[in-house]
């Protein structure tokens, strides 16, 4: 695709902080940016001067592209390994870029799987930062996402004396602890036939070689936690369970993937959608999903070089969005192309825009079909 035009503006994301919005060739597209953030993610800041960013990336005006070339071009105008020079304007450029240049057309559609209690990072009262449902018997999109938001209706009305808000995500906040939180959702969980999933976001609350879980009162070790997360997992049948160790603990997340081979243990913070980083994983068979979020690695073509990557280790990839969102939806056209089964996207607020998308998507395919 040959970039006629290119434009950098900052707009504002769904925690009235600013992000970088990208125009190429008249087809906008916005970066993310997350509170609970892995060390190796790529920067994905708002540059200081994005007018002299802008003035970079107008070198790649009257060329000729494809996606891999162009995110070629950004490390090189970048020049560092974290674009830490151009930040979100990275994953914005080429977000826009794919709009522009088109998504190709699929019938299978992942699952979502929906934050409907939250804590830790994203705000609230558990230090498990969220808990997680997966329709796991819809036959449907539109069945799944009715599933979903029924459950999300169904605690704001049951447990209405105990809900303190929403967070950073639209997920609720409750005055519960997080196994009180847990038995709460079973109860409602299975009224719709649904699996439970947790984002324990353990890294956020590791710290000098213990697991302090300041809702649970709790400091563990991490064989502790081990414990305490195989607890959890059989009690509560747990379908999806994400970062249940530090950032850095391959050997732990290899050891609770052999305890539930069938159970998607999924990393986040451990592999941040770096190719480099997944080889590790399968190398220690550490997990069997992990979580694809493009702004971590800042381009399109190495987000899907990780799904692909993914997919020959027998990894699930679940494409995810971010807890500082936009109602940017590149990201639900990414998971049909892509052919990914599960997709992170909220349920309520901004996070709506991803799913909407979804629906359309749906109702205009031909004979289209769940991929999970």
């Amino acid at each position: 695709m040959e970039i006629e035009s290119l434009k950098l503006r900052k707009i504002l994301n769904s925690r009235a902080n600013y992000t970088v919005e990208a125009e190429i060739n008249g087809v906008k597209a916005s970066a993310p940016s997350g509170a609970s953030t892995g060390t190796h993610e790529a920067k994905c800041f708002v540059p200081k001067h994005l007018d002299e960013v802008e003035k970079l990336l107008k070198k790649l005006e009257g060329k000729d592209l494809t996606q891999e070339e162009f995110d070629t071009k950004l490390r090189e105008l970048d020049g560092t390994e974290d674009f830490s020079r151009i930040g979100a304007a990275a994953i914005a450029t080429s977000f826009a870029f794919k709009k522009a240049s088109g998504f190709k057309t699929k019938n299978k559609f992942p699952l979502p799987l929906s934050n409907v209690i939250g804590g830790g990072e994203h705000g609230g009262n558990t230090s498990i930062q969220e808990f997680l449902i997966l329709p796991i018997n819809a036959e449907t999109f539109p069945e799944a996402i009715e599933t979903n938001r029924k459950i999300y209706q169904e605690l704001k009305k049951r447990y209405k004396q105990k809900i303190m808000g929403i967070n950073d995500e639209g997920a609720l906040i409750t005055s519960m602890n997080d196994e009180q939180t847990l038995k709460a959702l079973e109860k409602v969980a299975e009224k719709y036939d649904a699996g439970i999933g947790l984002d324990i976001a353990a890294s956020e609350f590791y710290e000098d070689g213990k697991y302090k879980m300041s809702s649970m009162r709790s400091s563990m070790t991490p064989e502790h936690q081990f414990k305490f997360v195989k607890k959890i997992t059989e009690r509560f049948d747990l379908v999806y369970v994400e970062d249940p160790f530090d950032q850095e603990d391959f050997k732990m997340h290899a050891k609770l993937t052999r305890e539930f081979p069938d159970v998607m243990i999924c990393g986040d913070d451990l592999f941040t959608t770096n190719v480099e980083r997944l080889h590790t994983g399968i190398e220690q068979s550490s997990c069997n999903s992990l979580i694809i979020k493009p702004n971590q690695i800042g381009t399109v073509t190495e987000a899907l070089a990780t799904v692909d990557l993914a997919r020959q280790a027998d990894y699930t990839p679940v494409v995810s969005h971010r807890s500082g969102e936009t109602c940017d939806t590149t990201i639900s056209n990414l998971a049909v192309e892509w052919e990914c089964p599960v997709i992170k996207a909220g349920l309520a607020d901004i996070r709506t825009a991803k799913l909407n998308q979804l629906m359309r998507l749906w109702d205009r395919s031909e004979n289209p079909e769940l991929m999970f």
